[in-house]
């Protein structure tokens, strides 16, 4: 029985491993089917193999599918609850409730299973504020004046819906997401004087900054664990200026101390987390959409490769960004930047692995149902 059972993992197994390229692809499109003809107990075997290479979203389909048969297998409610956590999905809480219910109270998995709802009250308490940019084209790019190269052709964008932080990530957040998960704490990248928490401690009053000294990795894995992704250039850009061509966020009216945090010279130095605005500080230099801070106080990293040619033959519907470069592009101007820098249409980049006291986040996520879709508080 037992040389049996190894050997129908093993096939199962390699059933996903097969599957592994296309039912990646065929997710992203929402047109994963289960697969016909398994059992409920092949259908499990199916779905852990699916779980330990990452794959949740499929294995969700195949979860549901299984527990038509079986709908309180210890397994299948576990791992259902297992991708729910990785995908973020609310729901997540009441099926790891729904599990320790099922479990027995020595279950080797049980101490995991807490972990994971203690992460999904993090998120609870440390929320994103998601707004709505709705969607439809927007003109991106500049050309003229202060523009530089990389920020023509000007040309027209189709984006979907989606989300985007209504404010920068915030040190407070942050501290939230490195406690629930271990992450490493942000650190200057080459001075530890410029270093605003103490090892993975806050020092006193700058929980409402934004978070600084995280790498594009860093960022990546916060958005992540927080139910998002970073925004698409693109969608920084649209998020920043709406429609209407605008230079900053709050419209084409010059830089001013009301509207941002930013330098009037040249060159700025750090003056520790004085340095920086809280996340609600500049009610008069929002987004057409309401999002606070995206011109000034920090650069944000965005998902994309830099390639100071890619406007001249992007796509026209949702452009993902190059397929490979040396450096991410930051968007927004920071504290150090004078006036034309914090421009919505131009473009910088930087090296993903470096932390600077420049550089924050904000996070996007998807709107999938742009009918129900509304601002999330």
């Amino acid at each position: 029985m037992r040389h049996t059972m190894r050997g129908a993992s093993s096939v199962i197994i390699l059933i996903v491993s097969v599957l592994a390229k296309g039912t990646t692809v065929s997710a992203q499109g929402g047109e994963y089917h289960v697969i016909p003809g398994l059992s409920a107990k092949d259908r499990t075997l199916l779905v852990q193999g699916m779980v330990q290479q990452g794959q949740c979203k499929n294995a969700l389909v195949e979860i549901q599918e299984a527990m038509k048969e079986i709908p309180t297998d210890e397994t299948l409610v576990r791992m259902k609850a297992v991708c729910e956590s990785e995908l973020s999905r609310p729901e997540a809480r009441d099926t790891i409730v729904q599990w320790l219910k099922l479990a027995s109270e020595n279950h080797a998995e049980r101490a995991k299973m807490l972990t994971l709802l203690a992460k999904t009250q993090a998120v609870l308490e440390t929320p994103n504020n998601w707004i709505l940019v709705p969607a439809g084209e927007f003109e991106m790019g500049a050309e003229g004046g202060p523009a530089t190269p990389d920020e023509s052709p000007k040309h027209r964008v189709d984006l979907e819906a989606f989300y985007i932080s209504k404010y920068e990530v915030t040190n407070r957040q942050y501290y939230t997401f490195v406690k629930t998960t271990g992450h490493k704490p942000p650190e200057n990248c080459c001075d530890p004087k410029e270093n605003i928490w103490r090892g993975d401690s806050l020092l006193d009053g700058i929980g409402e900054l934004p978070v600084i000294n995280v790498s594009w990795e860093d960022a990546v894995a916060y958005c992540q664990w927080s139910g998002g992704r970073l925004p698409t250039e693109a969608e920084w850009e649209k998020a920043a200026r709406g429609t209407d061509g605008r230079a900053y966020p709050w419209g084409n009216d010059p830089v001013t101390g009301n509207r941002t945090n930013y330098s009037i010279e040249n060159v700025t130095f750090w003056d520790g987390p004085a340095t920086l605005a809280r996340k609600d500080q500049y009610d008069y230099g929002k987004s057409p959409y309401g999002a606070y801070e995206m011109a000034g106080n920090v650069w944000e990293w965005v998902q994309d490769w830099y390639d100071e040619n890619y406007y001249k033959n992007s796509p026209s519907k949702n452009p993902p960004g190059p397929l490979n470069g040396m450096e991410r592009v930051i968007r927004g101007g920071s504290w150090r930047n004078t006036p034309e820098t914090l421009r919505s249409s131009n473009r910088s980049k930087h090296a993903p692995g470096e932390r600077r006291t420049y550089i924050g986040i904000r996070c996007a996520k998807n709107a999938s149902d742009t009918k129900q879709a509304k601002e999330v508080k």
